[in-house]
């Protein structure tokens, strides 16, 4: 039974330096004109159907006029799906796109939403006893 657990320990690094490499194969990605790739990540991901995945997040820059064309985004997805199939990964891929502005103010929205909702909560809890 030791050795299971070395060989499960090894199994999970190896998975992590796996896809450390997509990501930086990611972010090494060009689509001709297209915004640079700024920062990218992988980690794993359960679907909707509760199904092993991986999530990619990437930071482009910011889209001109109109936002990211729909054949860009089409183009980045299939070539980052591609890349992790040559790394013998099986799941999908799911990418979510973001601007690095997006980025940054994604933590600070979802921290002002509990806020504002704990917020609401006392407000109605003090109006019905008082």
């Amino acid at each position: 039974m030791p050795g299971s657990a070395k060989m499960v320990t090894m199994s999970i690094s190896r998975r992590d330096e796996t896809l450390n490499d997509l990501a930086q194969a990611i972010r090494n990605v060009t689509v001709p004109d297209s915004p640079a790739i700024r920062r990218a990540s992988v980690e794993p991901y359960l679907d909707a159907d509760g199904d092993p995945a991986l999530k990619a997040v990437i930071i482009l820059d910011s889209p001109g006029e109109g936002g990211w064309s729909a054949a860009f985004t089409h183009e980045l997805r299939k070539q980052v799906n591609r890349l992790a199939a040559e790394r013998h990964l099986d799941e999908h891929v799911y990418v979510t796109l973001f601007t690095e502005q997006e980025f940054n103010d994604r933590g600070r929205d979802d921290a002002e939403s509990a806020s504002t909702t704990a917020i609401d909560d006392t407000l109605t809890q003090d109006q019905q006893d008082g």
